[in-house]
């Protein structure tokens, strides 16, 4: 038998672990996609391009 403070304390560390996983894995896709119109809107600068 495991005590509930044990348990409870281990399912919300898992948790915890999981919401940062999910949170680190938009993060990184948001800072991509910034990056790609970043470049888009400094190549459109160089070559002249009205925007």
């Amino acid at each position: 038998m495991i005590p509930v403070g044990v348990g409870r304390g281990l399912m919300s560390s898992l948790e915890r672990i999981a919401k940062q996983e999910i949170n680190e894995k938009r993060w990184k896709k948001t800072l991509s996609s910034h990056e790609v119109g970043r470049k888009g809107l400094i190549a459109r600068f160089l070559l002249g391009v009205r925007f």
